[in-house]
């Protein structure tokens, strides 16, 4: 017997892999660069990550893995900014081994900074 998998974005039912494949690494990626993409260029590829307006942004760093900043694009704004946390404004950092829940309030598009890609996962959800 199959197991059901939910692959329906809206009001979402667990978190759903960034890529769309459950288990697939994030390409990180600099503001600079982001800025200097088109539109029609954001791809996983390039290190952007669509988030169908969800609400949370589940990134999980293992090994010697780590984020240290976390970027959104909303096509009202037309460019991406850091997301910051706290009211003294400190960039997202996930540590080794960590796993930390961002709100990005319905971005439309997510990007990070990470030192070693090979092990950074992330997945959006409403909840």
């Amino acid at each position: 017997m199959s197991t059901h998998k939910y692959n329906s974005w809206g009001r979402t039912r667990r978190p759903k892999a960034a890529s769309g494949n459950d288990r697939d690494f994030i390409t990180g990626s600099t503001l600079a660069a982001l800025n200097a993409l088109g539109t029609g260029s954001f791809s996983a590829a390039n290190g952007c990550y669509r988030t169908e307006n969800q609400r949370y942004a589940h990134i999980a760093c293992s090994g010697s893995s780590e984020v240290t900043n976390l970027y959104a694009y909303n096509y009202g704004m037309g460019y991406w900014h850091e997301i910051v946390t706290g009211s003294s404004n400190s960039s997202v950092v996930i540590g080794s081994n960590q796993h930390q829940i961002v709100d990005i309030n319905g971005a439309d598009w997510v990007a990070l900074t990470s030192g070693s890609l090979d092990v950074v996962t992330m997945a959006f959800s409403t909840f």
